[in-house]
């Protein structure tokens, strides 16, 4: 996801060399991986969660049927997500106050 500059954190990894990890996702589940980004995409403002509602709602709309484990595995997906988006804030707070 891009920063306010329109800057991944991929793309800022490469630009100090910071390798970033190739993320591998298993063939079973990468519909749960796009899933995640259609609903992710859809968040109202800022890094907040994803509920039960949304999905749930999302799944109804569009006549797609979630397991329960999808429905977890969503959920996991998307608290890591938000660590990592906190973690992004947090960083570009730092680096604004050094400057």
């Amino acid at each position: 996801m891009a920063d306010e500059n329109g800057e991944t954190r991929r793309q800022r990894n490469e630009r100090f060399e910071f390798i970033s990890p190739e993320l591998q996702v298993p063939d079973g589940i990468t519909h749960v991986w796009d899933w995640f980004w259609q609903l992710s995409g859809r968040r109202h403002s800022g890094p907040e969660a994803l509920t039960f509602a949304d999905v749930g709602e999302w799944s109804r709309l569009l006549g797609i049927e979630v397991l329960p484990e999808e429905v977890q595995m969503l959920m996991a997906m998307d608290d890591q997500y938000l660590r990592a988006v906190r973690e992004d804030q947090r960083a570009a707070r730092e680096r604004a106050q050094q400057q």
